[in-house]
């Protein structure tokens, strides 16, 4: 049965129950409770309007577990979308009605005892090719060394990506404060409320941070004045990527890839990669192992194994 309630803790049994304010209280539940990114917010309010809409035509009297059942053949067979959109939706409406599980009295959410059978997407991150992450970082650098010190927020903040491999959401909240003179460091606010120091050992970039830092403004890096979103930034990386050359759609995400990708084939410790990208599970980070393959040869040709064997 679909529900709508007007308060979260009127007395209800089992069924499927959503409204706009219910989804909001989530919201702010889980901001406090995990401290999520700004993207991820956004995310998880297109996906409960999403299922709201599709609830609207439902018979209230259908089973919630074969309504939920099809509300997954909906997303993947009607409407074509990717395994790991659908699987996202879908955690997020385990959390929200977990979550209403928990505040509520007297609601069971339908999801023990269902099975939801989608496959894990094992695609491996996209990076640039050194290539094209050269072309991206020569015309950077250009931008940086000219005259015109009002433009070098932009360049700047993509050669920080490329060297540590923040997420954007940890680039746009840097502060001046969060940089240190001293040993060229920065203090970054990850996911989940998680913090951590980021070297910056480059020292042209270090003396760019450093004058940035100086401009007076509420952070690190601005826009003409105002601070960079992450959508701002998104696009403006696109204009200068295309501007230096490089013939795909770079994204943000795509430098944090590209960063650790480069690092590993360059023989950074996988442990030392995990600490540098603030992943919670070293098992994130080993995803950059399989993409290390320039690495893996250059190590087998430095062996000669059956050289040696033959010797």
């Amino acid at each position: 049965m679909v529900r709508f309630l007007r308060h979260p803790t009127q007395r209800v049994g089992a069924g499927l129950i959503i409204t706009s304010e219910l989804a909001a209280l989530y919201l702010e539940r889980l901001k406090a409770r995990r401290s999520p990114s700004e993207h991820t917010i956004r995310a998880y309010e297109s996906d409960l309007r999403d299922f709201v809409t599709f609830l609207r035509p439902v018979d209230e009297e259908r089973d919630p577990k074969e309504t939920l059942l099809s509300y997954v053949r909906h997303l993947v067979g009607e409407r074509g979308l990717a395994v790991r959109t659908a699987r996202r939706r879908i955690a997020c409406l385990r959390g929200f009605y977990a979550d209403l599980e928990r505040t509520s009295d007297g609601f069971q959410s339908p999801f023990p005892g269902i099975e939801i059978q989608l496959p894990r997407p094992k695609s491996l991150p996209r990076a640039l090719a050194r290539e094209d992450a050269a072309k991206l970082a020569k015309a950077a650098w250009h931008v940086c060394g000219g005259h015109d010190e009002t433009d070098r927020d932009l360049p700047a903040a993509i050669l920080l990506l490329l060297s540590v491999g923040l997420r954007v959401g940890e680039l746009v909240q840097l502060k001046p404060l969060d940089f240190d003179r001293e040993d060229g460091s920065l203090h970054v606010r990850g996911k989940g409320r998680r913090e951590r120091r980021v070297p910056v050992v480059d020292r042209r970039l270090r003396s760019i941070l450093g004058r940035l830092a100086e401009t007076g403004s509420s952070t690190l890096f601005d826009n003409r004045g105002a601070a960079w979103t992450t959508q701002s930034f998104r696009q403006g990386l696109h204009r200068f990527s295309e501007a230096a050359g490089v013939s795909r759609k770079v994204t943000p995400h795509m430098l944090r890839h590209t960063s650790a990708t480069l690092h590993l084939e360059d023989g950074v410790d996988l442990l030392f990669l995990q600490r540098l990208l603030g992943h919670e599970n070293i098992s994130t980070t080993a995803l950059y192992a399989h993409v290390g393959d320039a690495s893996l040869r250059r190590a087998l040709e430095r062996a000669r194994l059956l050289s040696t064997l033959a010797a």
